[in-house]
């Protein structure tokens, strides 16, 4: 029996028959052995930094084995506040014990006993007890998602306990969480740092090979450079899209521009980012009065916060925009409209301000030194594509 699309690209799970190794920059070591010699390493913990959708939690699946790892995410923290009990609520190992104590009393005529027994709160001694008979690595995935002095308690408590044999692997995006592990001083010279860079077009492109092959079909290059550069640097969107271009409505009998570009729309469908650019389009409150409109080179008008998620869209796509690029495309979307820096940083700013009051979902950029971070390369996709089924722009 032939294989399905659906059986070859893997966006949402481990893709066995598309898997790609790459080789770490500057090395000749590839990431899953600098994985491993990591984890050898008793005394440190492992720290994999690389922004979303990259692969950070494939690479832990490949080389340490899903039935190998507990997995936890820096969301279970928000609410846990206990590093150690919510662990064990995740293995199933119980937190409390019970203790018996026997107390004596006594009178001219007889002597009385009594056996009391009571719940104490297991010490962490526990989990770390069922990580180490069981061969157990955690794998502490969205790091930066916990709140900041819950960072910096789980960095303290792995300190202590990795210098025992307990293994760990902390996994968080880049200018999120250096101030709890990385600049942490207790940790100085106990880190491994495995940082995960951006995929190259030529390593996405072997993820669409791979798998066409698998299928028995042949794609031409000039298309599959086009899936590598709309997945931004994303293995899981290069995944998607291939699989989508499966799945359209209309059977695909051969791929070609438009069916690539159908399938980027089909993905998009799905993403849960109308509510996040609901919120970065309106802006924050103006108590009534109206913003001023710019007149884009497409005809549409646009204030401040919709001109710069169009921006965002444009080609190429890029994760990181200083200010210059930004008011360089500025002028290209507005025919040269005047529009000051200060306004743009302001805004980005007043961004900032908004989507720290929101939940983690909400967290899809960071604007840092004159910088603005895509750190959800779905988000930056869903705009790109969903334009016309939400009216974005409108």
């Amino acid at each position: 029996m032939g294989k399905n699309f659906s059986d070859v690209f893997k966006p949402g799970t481990y893709p066995q028959m598309t898997y790609v190794s790459r080789r770490s920059s500057g090395t000749r070591y590839t990431y899953e052995e600098r994985l491993k010699q990591s984890l050898s390493v008793e005394g440190y913990l492992t720290y994999i930094v690389g922004p979303s959708k990259i692969g950070k939690t494939v690479l832990c699946e490949n080389v340490i084995g899903r039935s190998n790892m507990v997995s936890m995410s820096g969301n279970d923290f928000s609410k846990e506040h206990d590093f150690w009990s919510g662990i064990g609520k995740k293995i199933g190992v119980s937190m409390t014990a019970k203790i018996s104590q026997e107390t004596s009393s006594c009178s001219d005529s007889e002597q009385r006993s009594t056996i009391v027994t009571k719940d104490y709160f297991a010490t962490k001694d526990r989990v770390i007890q069922y990580f180490r008979e069981h061969k157990k690595v955690l794998v502490l995935d969205d790091f930066h998602y916990a709140p900041p002095e819950i960072q910096y308690d789980i960095a303290c408590q792995l300190k202590e306990v990795i210098r025992s044999g307990f293994k760990a692997a902390v996994i968080s995006l880049p200018y999120r969480s250096d101030d709890a592990i990385r600049l942490n001083p207790d940790l100085t010279g106990r880190i491994s740092i495995i940082e995960i860079e951006p995929w190259k077009k030529e390593e996405l492109m072997r993820i669409a090979n791979k798998g066409f092959s698998e299928l028995d079909m042949e794609v031409g290059k000039m298309f599959t450079e086009k899936m590598a550069e709309e997945s931004i640097h994303s293995p899981q969107l290069m995944q998607s899209i291939c699989l989508n271009i499966g799945l359209l409505p209309e059977k695909i009998e051969k791929i070609t521009e438009a069916a690539i570009e159908e399938s980027c729309r089909f993905t998009c469908m799905n993403l849960p980012y109308k509510d996040v650019v609901r919120i970065l389009k309106a802006g924050p409150s103006t108590r009534g009065q109206q913003r001023l409109k710019y007149t884009l080179k497409d005809g549409s008008q646009q204030d401040i916060y919709g001109l710069i998620l169009k921006i965002l869209a444009d080609n190429p796509p890029l994760v990181e925009l200083g200010i210059e690029e930004l008011m360089e495309r500025m002028k290209r979307n507005t025919g040269g409209s005047m529009i000051k820096p200060k306004k743009v940083k302001d805004s980005l700013k007043n961004w900032q301000k908004m989507l720290e009051q929101q939940g983690s979902h909400y967290q899809v950029l960071e604007w840092k030194d004159d910088v603005i971070y895509i750190l959800d390369n779905m988000f930056l996709f869903y705009i790109r594509w969903g334009i016309q089924e939400e009216r974005l722009w409108g």
